[in-house]
């Protein structure tokens, strides 16, 4: 096994993620605006949770609030035209391929809001903003490329708001990030296995400015800046008794492990208007500079004279844009209902595709509800279906993995999202 197609998993957590952006960014960091496919969401002001959804608007909720929701992922993986052989060509009768690699999983989010300050405001929202989960089987035929993974990037994100006059606001702040790991792979040896695992704090900033063109249309546009890890005190264990793990130089034992990347910038725009007294339209883009993630170089303290020792991948991802559009209707002064439509184009080119990212384009379609519980509360539903284009996964076997694999990935993940608002 290298050592790299291990490390390099850290960035490799696309849809087997069930993510609904691109990549393998989290969408889920407000309800009510999942309720629209988050098209309009860096327009339409609605609760606390804009102060992710774009911290300029902070200003225009007149009422200190708080936000919190909480998402429930259950994702679903079809494994078909599966082709596994070892290194001559043999074909494999052994091993399985189950598919539903992906734990079902909570994602939780919290916000809150000051209101108007007199033309300021400020608010601190708590979100995940990267994540994956992914567990294959132990019998897994693909597990020579990737086994189990885990990593979460958490956010802490405390912003102002400043209204410039009656019709532009602007606002942002910076961004305290920090990322968890967990990657696992097979090494074909007997009992081998190598795990990684390390964290790190990085720092950025989303900005961003909201303009009431006109009394029925708001526009609004968010940057969330790059963001770097360096991850100097990670660790890795090869697991394999006494033998050494192929192609990386590795003996059986725990090690330093040390790497670095940086996860991409974004922009998203958005357009909101009002038709009627009751119903708006909504439309959305994000634009992710995933062609950041060109490679990635680890290195550990085993063999320091071994060569093998530090390793460098190969991504070659692309910069992605996904698209959204949605409509919300009040149904009287109680009740709201929502629905939207979403596309997100992957990163990955099926070159680059691998057990550990069978990622497609991906279609979105959600449904969502806000009812007014009172005065001051508010409860907010929302439902989307993630449905992944098939994925074609081609690997073929080397010294350090001893399997050729080939199969075709096909995805689906249904989100449930709750929400809750006080205001004060």
């Amino acid at each position: 096994m290298r050592l790299s197609r291990l490390a390099a998993a850290i960035m490799a957590c696309g849809f087997a993620s069930a993510a609904s952006a691109s990549g393998f960014a989290l969408n889920e960091q407000s309800v009510s605006a999942m309720g629209t496919a988050n098209a309009g969401r860096a327009s339409n002001v609605q609760d606390a949770s804009v102060v992710y959804n774009n911290p300029a608007a902070i200003v225009l909720l007149k009422q200190a609030q708080v936000t919190a929701s909480l998402s429930f992922l259950d994702a679903r993986t079809r494994i078909s035209n599966v082709s596994a052989s070892d290194a001559l060509g043999n074909s494999l009768t052994t091993g399985t391929n189950e598919g539903n690699m992906v734990p079902r999983s909570f994602i939780p989010s919290g916000h809150f809001a000051s209101g108007d300050r007199g033309g300021w405001a400020w608010g601190i929202s708590a979100y995940g903003s990267y994540g994956l989960k992914t567990n294959y089987e132990p019998t897994f035929q693909g597990r020579f490329y990737g086994d189990k993974s885990a990593i979460k990037v958490t956010t802490l994100q405390p912003a102002v708001s400043y209204q410039v006059n009656d019709k532009l606001t602007i606002g942002g702040g910076p961004t305290i990030n920090k990322l968890e790991a967990l990657l696992t792979q097979n090494t074909g040896v007997v009992a081998g296995q190598v795990d990684i695992k390390g964290q790190d704090v990085g720092y950025g900033y989303n900005a961003g400015i909201h303009f009431a063109a006109t009394p029925d249309t708001d526009l609004g546009m968010v940057y969330r800046s790059k963001v770097r890890y360096k991850i100097d005190d990670g660790s890795l264990t090869n697991s394999g008794g006494t033998f050494i793990a192929p192609g990386t130089g590795i003996p059986a034992g725990s090690y330093n492990a040390m790497t670095s990347t940086t996860l991409p910038e974004s922009l998203e725009v958005g357009i909101s208007h009002r038709l009627n007294a009751n119903t708006r339209i909504h439309a959305g883009s994000t634009w992710t500079r995933w062609s950041r993630l060109k490679d990635l170089t680890v290195n550990t303290d085993a063999n320091p004279m071994n060569p093998l020792s530090q390793r460098s991948e190969t991504f070659n991802w692309k910069d992605s844009i996904g698209y959204a559009v949605g409509v919300s209707h009040a149904c009287n002064d109680k009740l709201e209902l929502r629905a939207g439509l979403a596309y997100d184009n992957t990163p990955v080119a099926p070159a680059d595709r691998s057990v550990r990212l069978p990622d497609g384009d991906r279609r979105i379609a959600t449904l969502g509800a806000g009812y007014k519980l009172s005065a001051s509360q508010q409860i907010d539903f929302s439902y989307a279906y993630i449905d992944g284009e098939k994925a074609g996964v081609n690997r073929v076997a080397s010294i350090s993995a001893p399997v050729n694999y080939k199969a075709d990935f096909a995805s689906t993940a249904s989100i449930y999202g709750v929400q809750f608002t006080q205001r004060f």
